[in-house]
């Protein structure tokens, strides 16, 4: 796992993912996050909207970091088929809310990862929500 002061990030096994998208949320970086993922990447919101393309995922994922405060979690399992990986995490988060409280939110993602042709992985699909244990009470 590489973190580089110029927002370049590197998953050497794809398990290294959530530690680095871990990480790069806390750190409010969003260049970073976005190397995480592919560029044609299909990821889901905390409220299961479909996002697509690195336009649309830069502008969620810059609105997500405005509300949150700590992110942390780990790896819960990790399938690997050739160039492909499965993956799981448990996670929880404390975000800002609107009236300017906080909140706690969890969850257990599913995810898609692709080794490149360099060797590092990157997420392909990315839902944050796959088994969702407990809901966010504000949309963002």
């Amino acid at each position: 796992m590489t973190i580089h002061k110029e927002s370049m990030v590197s998953a050497r096994q794809p398990e290294e993912l959530h530690q680095l998208f871990a990480a790069c949320v806390n750190a409010h970086d969003v260049d970073a996050l976005l190397a995480l993922y592919e560029h044609d990447s299909t990821a889901a919101d905390l409220e299961g909207h479909t996002i697509q393309g690195t336009d649309n995922l830069r502008a969620f994922l810059f609105g997500f970091l405005s509300i949150v405060k700590q992110i942390d979690g780990g790896t819960r399992k990790v399938l690997v088929s050739g160039n492909i990986a499965l993956l799981s995490s448990a996670w929880q988060a404390v975000l800002a809310t609107p009236d300017g409280g906080m909140t706690t939110v969890t969850g257990i993602s599913a995810e898609v990862a692709r080794c490149q042709s360099d060797g590092t992985w990157r997420f392909l699909i990315d839902d944050p929500q796959f088994v969702n244990a407990s809901p966010p009470s504000e949309p963002f």
